[in-house]
């Protein structure tokens, strides 16, 4: 037991605070946001080593690679989706790949960062098993990849619809791309809470496509 107590506490957390979501008065919470902050202050408080806690940790990370493969199966019922306007579609998997890379670049410059910082940055749009591939292949810090993932990611998944419905963004099709292009695996999340059959498809999609375009495109500069 003791050799599990990171899964337990973590899968604990997180299903209570699931729970929490269905009262209307804590509707608004993040459950991976709400969770890692808590998993945190327990770290903290209790002065334990976050490695100690990562050695079973790391299992449901693990887990992400074969979760961000199960996502493509109902793909397939909803596959016409990207006949429709695909022109836009496709250009904005490029787009989005390539505004993730030179965005990370040039701030990495403008604040004079090490080549080792920027590298570790620029796979910040892709999900995690697939980000820290290709730090660890362009010389990056994995760690410093995994932590500017996650941090994305939950950026995307809070912010993400209300920043589009404020630039008054309302085709399904677009919402889901965007997010899942930015946010990978946790703004998809956020889609599949709001129930809506599209945005899911879409981000699932953009996520998934983004991943191979950074990766390849990341092989051939570095």
């Amino acid at each position: 037991m003791n050799n599990l107590w990171g899964i337990i506490l973590t899968v604990i957390l997180y299903g209570i605070i699931q729970r929490l979501k269905k009262i209307p008065c804590f509707k608004f919470i993040n459950s991976n946001l709400t969770t890692g902050l808590i998993i945190i202050i327990i770290l903290i408080i209790s002065k334990t080593d976050y490695t100690k806690y990562n050695e079973t940790a790391c299992y449901l990370t693990l887990l992400l690679g074969p979760a961000t493969i199960a996502l493509a199966y109902p793909l397939s019922e909803n596959i016409e989706l990207l006949t429709k306007n695909k022109r836009a579609i496709y250009s904005g998997f490029i787009i989005a790949t390539l505004t993730a890379l030179v965005t990370s670049f040039i701030l990495g410059k403008l604040f004079h960062s090490d080549w080792q910082i920027i590298t570790s940055l620029m796979p910040k749009s892709v999900t995690t098993p697939i980000a820290l591939e290709i730090s660890k292949a362009i010389g990056g810090i994995p760690e410093l990849t995994a932590c500017i993932v996650a941090l994305t990611g939950i950026y995307g998944a809070v912010f993400g619809h209300k920043i589009l419905k404020l630039m008054h963004v309302k085709s399904d099709t677009a919402i889901g791309l965007a997010i899942g292009a930015a946010s990978h695996v946790l703004g998809t999340s956020s889609c599949i809470e709001k129930h809506r059959p599209a945005q899911i498809v879409m981000a699932t999609i953009s996520l998934i496509i983004v991943g191979i375009l950074t990766t390849l495109i990341c092989i051939f500069l570095f």
